[in-house]
């Protein structure tokens, strides 16, 4: 087990708000204390040993969950980003994926720019830095084109381009949908109408906890399933279909259990 150290913990308050809360009403109680007897620390109080014990967790190891956020803003316009590997499930031609400018209020997006008109096509953009099992990982979106599809992905518990989690939203069909893929076969198991407009930004998130996942679009909570195919940790990322050219923006990743 790794020891816990400033270096290797991350205090995480979304994580662990009951937790720092108590800490946090430790160290005002004992501060108060201390203040009480002009700034002398009473012979027979516990209030010196509890403020140092609860200042030590607050400032070194609190455990709890890893925050990695990707904006793309320092990859340069054009090319790939740096970080990310890619891949393709079905047939057709490979996703080319590319960083460009969008408006002012994003700047740097990733774009997957390729419409190749190939039904069941499957362009992934995995993030190579992160192997988890319990995650939330969000993203912006918008759907620019595409006639036969504008769907938008989140990969996770992902083990190779025919193995994973995918939750997408399509703008041409007005839904949200979470399905398995499991050697290549991509297979659906809980759909939501919802209106996703093109060429507008959206958000979309999954939180996956052991084998409960929870998928919100926009802020509004639009599936809730269960399902255990895949159980172990894997990798995340971002996902079209077919001829859809979709821009993200704004990747999070929060790791609870990171392997």
């Amino acid at each position: 087990m790794r020891s816990m150290t400033r270096e290797n913990i991350k205090v995480d308050r979304v994580a662990c708000p009951w937790l720092i809360r108590r800490l946090t009403t430790v160290v005002c109680v004992c501060a108060r204390r201390s203040m009480n007897v002009g700034l002398e620390w009473p012979k027979r109080s516990f209030a010196r040993p509890s403020l140092v014990a609860a200042l030590a967790v607050l400032s070194v190891a609190v455990p709890g969950a890893q925050t990695v956020k990707v904006d793309f803003e320092k990859d340069e316009p054009g090319k790939p980003p740096k970080g990310f590997s890619f891949a393709l499930t079905g047939q057709g031609k490979p996703g080319v994926w590319v960083v460009r400018k969008d408006d002012a209020g994003h700047g740097n997006v990733l774009a997957q720019t390729d419409a190749d008109t190939t039904d069941y096509r499957f362009p992934v953009a995995v993030y190579n830095d992160v192997t988890a099992k319990d995650v939330e990982v969000s993203v912006q979106f918008k759907a620019i084109s595409g006639k036969g599809d504008q769907g938008a992905g989140l990969v996770w518990r992902y083990r190779d381009q025919n193995n994973y989690y995918i939750t997408r939203c399509n703008a041409l069909e007005d839904n949200c949908t979470i399905y398995h893929v499991v050697n290549g076969r991509r297979q659906a198991f809980r759909n939501q109408n919802v209106k996703v407009a093109s060429n507008a930004w959206h958000t979309l998130r999954v939180e996956a906890t052991g084998d409960h996942f929870v998928v919100t679009y926009d802020g509004r909570k639009v599936l809730d399933v269960t399902d255990q195919t895949f159980k172990d940790a894997g990798k995340v990322g971002l996902w079209t279909k077919a001829d859809s050219v979709i821009a993200f923006d704004d990747l999070s990743i929060v790791i609870h259990d990171a392997r």
